[in-house]
């Protein structure tokens, strides 16, 4: 029998993987992809949030919704046809969009990264790894009326929760970030976010799976999971498009799929897949070099540098399951990365991509017990699955071996796996 089966093996279940492995127990992932990191982790922001990981159901959002609806050039889009199916989830996340909730939620989840960070740097500690690690920061710019106040009341918020934020005029933010002169005079502030990193997620998932296999881990690959199998209240395995696995115990880790397989026995998992984009660029044949991510506050985009190459992420889009990769969203980013750097040669391939980001109301991931007997659920991360992994590793790790309790610790989050 294999002891423990991890369903998912993008950035949160194989680092959860490597992580159970070292507790000693043995496990196996199966993943539909080839290979791991192929879905939401594949071609993120690249951005490890540590200082300013936020929610997403924030105080401004139902107006910006409103005024953005059905618009294609908004960078949050919600498409009329995808209300219905939104239910009682869209009106749970509108209701927790008030300020003391997201300043709760912001407060949790950003403790929760700068734990993650921590335990990265840990791992890096001991196994070497390559993933285009950048640390020094990021820069925030602000333009256009009331940027000041906007980014004043951002910086604020963010020290208050631990974060060292540097106030940058226009001639610093230059002066930290050459390759923004051409954009000097619209700059009003910026804000230096000096402890945050950066890096490939899907490279990250690849040596993070490849050291777990170094532990005894076992990728099974190009593997459909059809369903759980339960009996007396307890998992004995999981079904497969070819077969079956007896497990003792079953870790789901399968993001925005996660609800499909956890539902028939009672599990309520409300998650929505909340689309994004990206573009991967060569540096050389932009033109464009900067030496830390930028987040544009005005274009809503970062350009984060990887090696040889930019990302550059943005735009929201709540669509359902609908994976469609829409020129008119590829179209708003690179717009969007002209009016950041109007010295950019856009080059004919952009590499674009679109993934399904595990959303859940408030923005807290579900890292829990499932009321199925040896069953737990690790998903939910949104858009800070990498920035949130290696903390979320840990506390499943000792839910899985009773080390640790739940709802009990320095980093609380709220129990609601019903």
């Amino acid at each position: 029998m294999t002891a423990t089966i991890i369903i998912g093996a993008g950035v949160i279940g194989a680092t959860t993987a490597c992580f159970l492995a070292r507790e000693g127990l043995s496990v196996t992932v199966l993943d539909s992809q080839p290979a791991p990191g192929m879905e939401t982790s594949f071609a993120n922001g690249g951005l490890l949030a540590a200082n300013s990981a936020l929610p997403w159901s924030s105080p401004g959002t139902p107006l910006q919704l409103l005024k953005w609806l059905g618009r294609e050039d908004a960078p949050m889009l919600l498409r009329p046809s995808a209300i219905p199916s939104l239910g009682s989830w869209g009106l749970k996340f509108l209701a927790n969009c008030r300020d003391s909730k997201y300043r709760d939620t912001a407060n949790t989840l950003t403790r929760f990264g700068q734990r993650s960070l921590r335990l990265m740097d840990t791992l890096l500690a001991r196994d070497a790894m390559q993933f285009d690690l950048g640390r020094g920061g990021f820069l925030e710019i602000f333009k256009g009326p009331g940027a000041r106040s906007s980014a004043e009341a951002f910086a604020t918020l963010l020290e208050r929760m631990g974060a060292t934020v540097r106030r940058l005029d226009r001639l610093a933010c230059v002066a930290l970030e050459p390759s923004l002169m051409p954009i000097e005079s619209s700059i009003e502030i910026g804000l230096w976010l000096e402890n945050d990193c950066w890096g490939d997620a899907h490279k990250f998932t690849r040596e993070i799976a490849r050291v777990a296999t170094a532990e005894g881990v076992h990728f099974q690959h190009d593997t459909q999971v059809t369903g759980l199998e339960v009996k007396a209240g307890k998992i004995i395995g999981v079904r497969l498009a070819g077969g079956r696995l007896d497990a003792e115990r079953v870790i789901v880790c399968g993001g925005a799929a996660s609800p499909m397989l956890l539902a028939p026995w009672g599990v309520k998992l409300p998650l929505a897949p909340v689309k994004g984009y990206s573009l991967t660029l060569n540096r050389d044949e932009a033109g464009v070099a900067p030496t830390r991510p930028i987040v544009d506050d005005h274009e809503h985009i970062c350009v984060t540098p990887l090696g040889d190459r930019l990302r550059v992420a943005g735009t929201v889009e709540f669509a359902g399951n609908d994976r469609t990769l829409r020129e008119s969203r590829v179209n708003n980013l690179k717009q969007a990365l002209s009016n950041l750097y109007p010295q950019i040669r856009m080059p004919v391939e952009v590499n674009a991509w679109c993934g399904l980001r595990p959303m859940t109301v408030d923005g807290l991931p579900y890292i829990d017990a499932a009321p199925v007997e040896n069953l737990f659920i690790n998903t939910g991360h949104g858009a800070l699955g990498w920035t949130l992994a290696c903390a979320s590793a840990e506390r499943i790790a000792r839910l899985v071996t009773g080390r640790y309790a739940p709802n009990v610790g320095a980093f609380k989050l709220q129990r609601r796996v019903m």
